[in-house]
């Protein structure tokens, strides 16, 4: 998920579903013991908080799974909730992470399903057939903590180039609740600033690389919202209501730092969300625009993430420019 969605920012770790792997002979486990995740010494009494000693700061290239405490109970399979005390850690710093202000160590309850394969596959492969009584140990590579989502964890303290180990100690494993059906939402129409046309300063933009190359000029951001059309698509147009899907890749730069602060291009993966589902600016930069088109939009702090002092962490007081190439548009 993009930084600049703000409805589905995940604040923290607590509430993340997972999935499990016993024995790596089992069938249907995928992840396998590594050399990171064995060197990981975990001690103490199983759901308690355990003593971890990290070893030296290190980068796994795909999920590694090792399992230090064997259970007994049942495994855990498709559609089942499994039941666990865990705690996580940043493989570069070999510093905990706080779950919830000044714990490290947490108790939930995970659904295994494809949803969760999908969006957090390093977690899926952890936890896929692990049985009750398993204590397991994985490291998670960057590129599979947080799959399509592309959440930004650095408030938590992991970076988007950090490898993540998590510790669990599975307590039960069991058929997962069946979900409450839920009414589906009326789509309501979105109330959104119209862009003026940007004519003056307009950065210089390179599409002919798998990675646009977007230069910023140097002179004072423009103070109202402003778009330019680089590229007019043929397809469908991009409608104002809060049903409606978009599917699109994007660069985010900040006009104050000259840096991108995100982007889905180069990915391989564009990001797809609800149209109200993001800054105001943002959204009011792709509705009324077709499918196929290529935009480049300057977004005053007013409509991106509020004014005041310049703000790094969460980029409060800044301008932003985001290049958006928009695949796809329909109403769910």
């Amino acid at each position: 998920m993009p930084k600049f969605l703000t409805a589905l920012a995940l604040a923290s770790l607590v509430a993340l579903p997972l999935v499990s792997c016993s024995s790596p002979a089992d069938a249907g486990c995928e992840a396998q013991p590594g050399p990171h995740s064995s060197q990981v010494k975990v001690t103490g009494t199983f759901g308690d908080q355990p003593t971890v000693t990290m070893p030296p700061a290190f980068d796994a290239t795909t999920t590694e799974r090792s399992v230090l405490v064997n259970g007994s109970g049942e495994r855990a399979v498709e559609g089942e909730l499994v039941q666990t005390h865990y705690a996580v850690y940043n493989a570069s710093t070999g510093q905990p992470v706080e779950l919830t202000p000044g714990a490290v160590w947490g108790e939930g309850n995970f659904v295994i399903d494809k949803a969760q394969k999908d969006a957090l596959p390093g977690l899926y492969k952890s936890l896929l057939c692990s049985r009750a009584g398993d204590r397991v140990v994985s490291a998670v590579p960057p590129s599979e903590l947080f799959g399509a989502l592309g959440v930004d964890m650095s408030k938590q303290g992991i970076g988007k180039t950090d490898t993540v180990v998590f510790i669990f100690d599975v307590s039960k494993v069991g058929p997962a609740p069946t979900p409450t059906p839920t009414a589906t939402p009326t789509p309501t129409p979105l109330s959104l600033p119209t862009p003026g046309d940007w004519v003056d300063n307009v950065p210089t933009v390179d599409l002919s690389g798998s990675v646009p190359v977007v230069t910023l000029p140097s002179t004072p951001p423009p103070a109202q919202l402003e778009l330019k059309v680089l590229t007019e698509g043929t397809g469908a147009e991009v409608a104002a209501m809060s049903n409606v899907q978009v599917t699109i890749d994007y660069q985010g730069i900040s006009w104050d730092t000259k840096m991108i602060f995100d982007q889905s291009f180069g990915t391989g993966k564009p990001a797809k969300f609800p149209v109200g589902g993001v800054i105001q600016g943002f959204a009011a930069a792709i509705v009324g625009h077709k499918v196929g088109s290529t935009v480049i939009v300057s977004i005053p702090p007013k409509y991106a993430y509020g004014e005041g002092a310049i703000n790094d962490a969460d980029l409060k007081g800044q301008t932003l420019v985001f290049l958006i190439t928009i695949h796809d548009a329909a109403a769910e």
